[in-house]
């Protein structure tokens, strides 16, 4: 059986997240979801790139928090995830959640997608946040497991 080389990889990461950590957490919660991952690359971009890339590529001519390019093959992850930093701090805003919690929210998304995971009913939102909400309690305490 041939190793995987596996890669994540963060462009323009925000300062609030801890690069280590947070790569440790996506690689824990993949694998506890029964996936692999070959190579994840997170791209945080202007909201006005995101908002080009949504005409372009999805013809939805507003602006949207995470756009996802999705390479994976059956268990198997391999993804582009492109993000708007400016949405995830509206979005923080509005629910009262703080730009931490919510730039992991939308970090752990674009994976959950790739493993089939939708957001498009009510009942698949709450199934989805509830997905979301892991990640970040293990982002958490992976913090506390390294002071």
């Amino acid at each position: 059986m041939q190793k995987i080389k596996a890669i994540i990889t963060f462009v323009d990461l925000p300062k609030c997240i801890e690069l280590l950590r947070l790569i440790a957490t996506l690689h824990d919660f993949i694998h506890e979801q029964g996936y692999q991952y070959k190579r994840l690359q997170y791209n945080f971009v202007s909201k006005e790139s995101l908002l080009e890339m949504n005409k372009k590529y999805l013809n939805h001519d507003t602006h949207t928090d995470i756009i996802t390019f999705d390479y994976s093959k059956e268990q198997e992850l391999e993804a582009e995830f492109y993000i708007s930093y400016w949405a995830i701090q509206n979005s923080a805003k509005e629910t009262g959640e703080s730009v931490e919690n919510e730039t992991l929210r939308i970090i752990s998304h674009g994976p959950l997608h790739c493993m089939g995971w939708n957001d498009k009913t009510d009942k698949q939102k709450i199934e989805m946040r509830k997905k979301e909400n892991a990640f970040i309690k293990m982002f958490h305490v992976k913090q506390i497991s390294n002071v």
